[in-house]
């Protein structure tokens, strides 16, 4: 699954998200730069969620959740939501 967002008004950054459900590398991008790294291949946790600042002068708390199916879950749809600022922006579902 990849997808990309817009944080910002005055000072806008790029997130890009990126998770290999099969393999199970995920990363996230802030303007081209790695921001965080996670490699999941068993988890009890139905739920994970990645949270970041973007921005300097124009601060955003960013969070993604990944929220997966309880069986099989490497062959079903995942679903993600992106909150800027405690407030939902943005839902996915997709492998």
């Amino acid at each position: 699954m990849q997808f990309s967002f817009m944080v910002g008004v005055h000072e806008k950054h790029q997130v890009d998200f990126s998770f290999d459900q099969f393999i199970g590398n995920l990363e996230i991008r802030i303007d081209g730069q790695p921001a965080i790294k996670d490699f999941r291949m068993f988890s009890l946790s139905l739920t994970k969620r990645y949270e970041f600042v973007v921005g300097v002068n124009e601060r955003h708390q960013v969070a993604i959740e990944k929220k997966r199916k309880l069986f099989l879950a490497g062959l079903r749809p995942m679903q993600y939501r992106i909150f800027i600022d405690g407030q939902v922006v943005q839902t996915y579902e997709g492998t």
